[in-house]
């Protein structure tokens, strides 16, 4: 009962830590594991302090952690992204990885901050207490508001991902709709969120790797092998649109909250600003391959997820293997909400037993109706990741470094903390508008039988 109640009083910080055992449960076991993964709750010690530096990962063991902590659902789409903005696009994704890369570095040198100034370094610090050193309990309550929402969202596209998946595997050998596959993604991810421990799901991690390399493979293979029709129609840049993948880009550098603890788990913690140059430029490259090869190939025709434009035995692996992802995910996404949930409905004491699974349930509930209510996953995400990701990983980083580093920086460096924070303030605004409008027009359009 101790244990299960630490859990829940983890709160958002215990995401960072269970996708750290998602994602290490990816690779063969390692003597030097995260130190935050050492308990199967995911809970810290007592006393915060992490293992001994010999025993952290190594330099390229934590590049593997970030790259695979930040490749996910948000590369699917990238071609799409590229159909809405021309090949901007590929200068813009570029452009965010910068920007990320600094808020990254930035956030973790203001959980240094607090933990310095709290006398104890090199202790894990999340980003919530990261915010209520800057703001108070109003950037407290406002950050934590604003990774619910998100989180939600997200597990919003993990079914929508699903449901698209099937359809386009199973949907013409069968003659079911896509809300029929719906019905059958959550009976097989509802299930998830009752077990009493989610690294029962973490064996699962290695087919997120799986699917991403074979993924890179075939999109490489059909391009070079020249296994498509030529002379797909593209554009440098469709300026009116550009809003729109704002929040897409941004879903595939997203993860900041974790990098505290992932840098605290190294050997040698101060090698993590090179980690996320070289972690940043994999991602950057792989994503701008996979953009642009699918948008270089399918051009207008570009599908919201690339695999679905792909021909041939590859395409119908990579469908299989990103089947596994929502299955293996969508508790662990969910675990923060649903402990938030908990302690709400038990009065500020976690639940247990059939009451705590009544509210986890209710709650991935809510989460399908609302998935079945906007399954236009290119569309969500793009909000999702306009509204709220760049939020968490642009626009409060460099508020949060300004406000924890008052007095402390070259005037040089306030400039370009406030230039970061206003361009994610203007991404956040006319992604969310240009996002909530194409969402809009096309569940109006589906509606009406045009799309």
């Amino acid at each position: 009962q101790q244990q299960q109640q630490q859990q829940q009083l983890t709160g958002i910080t215990l995401q960072g830590r269970q996708q750290q055992q998602l994602f290490n449960a990816s690779k063969p076991p390692l003597p030097n594991r995260i130190a935050t993964c050492a308990s199967s709750s995911g809970a810290m010690p007592a006393d915060g302090a992490m293992e001994p530096a010999d025993s952290g990962s190594t330099f390229v063991q934590t590049v593997f952690n970030v790259v695979n902590l930040m490749m996910g659902v948000g590369l699917l789409s990238l071609p799409f992204a590229l159909k809405s903005s021309g090949w901007v696009g590929i200068l813009m994704l570029w452009f965010m990885a910068f920007i990320t890369n600094y808020t990254g570095k930035a956030l973790v040198e203001c959980a240094n901050k607090v933990a310095e100034n709290r006398g104890q370094p090199g202790a894990v610090v999340g980003y919530e207490e990261i915010a209520e050193a800057a703001f108070g309990k109003f950037g407290k309550a406002l950050i934590s508001a604003i990774i619910y929402i998100e989180l939600f969202g997200t597990c919003c596209v993990l079914f929508i991902l699903e449901q698209d998946n099937m359809f386009n595997l199973f949907g013409s050998a069968t003659g079911m709709s896509p809300p029929q596959f719906l019905a059958i993604a959550a009976a097989l991810m509802i299930p998830t969120v009752w077990l009493p421990n989610l690294s029962a799901l973490s064996f699962l991690g290695v087919f997120g790797v799986a699917a991403t390399t074979t993924v890179v493979a075939s999109v490489a293979f059909t391009l070079f092998t020249g296994n498509f029709v030529p002379g797909a129609a593209t554009t440098p840049a469709i300026w009116a649109s550009v809003p729109l993948v704002f929040g897409i880009m941004t879903f595939c550098y997203s993860g900041h909250g974790v990098f505290p603890s992932i840098q605290a788990s190294m050997k040698k913690p101060s090698e993590f600003p090179q980690v996320l140059n070289v972690a940043f430029f994999i991602v950057a490259f792989l994503c701008s391959f996979i953009g642009g090869a699918g948008y270089y190939m399918y051009g207008s025709a570009a599908a919201d997820i690339i695999i679905f434009n792909m021909p041939g035995v590859l395409a119908m692996l990579c469908s299989c293997l990103v089947l596994i992802n929502p299955i293996a995910k969508f508790a662990l996404t969910m675990e923060p909400v649903a402990a938030a949930a908990n302690m709400a409905a038990g009065g500020g004491k976690p639940l247990s037993g059939l009451p705590r699974l009544a509210v986890r349930t209710a709650l991935a509930l809510i989460i399908l109706v609302a998935a079945k209510s906007v399954p236009y996953l290119a569309y969500v995400m793009s909000l999702v990741g306009s509204f709220m990701t760049i939020s968490v990983s642009v626009t409060f980083p460099a508020l949060c470094h300004l406000v924890l580093h008052k007095g402390q920086l070259a005037q040089t460096k306030v400039a370009w903390d406030y230039f970061v924070a206003t361009l994610g303030v203007l991404c956040t605004i006319s992604g969310t508008y240009a996002s909530a409008r194409s969402l809009a027009a096309k569940a109006a359009s589906s509606a009406a039988g045009v799309a």
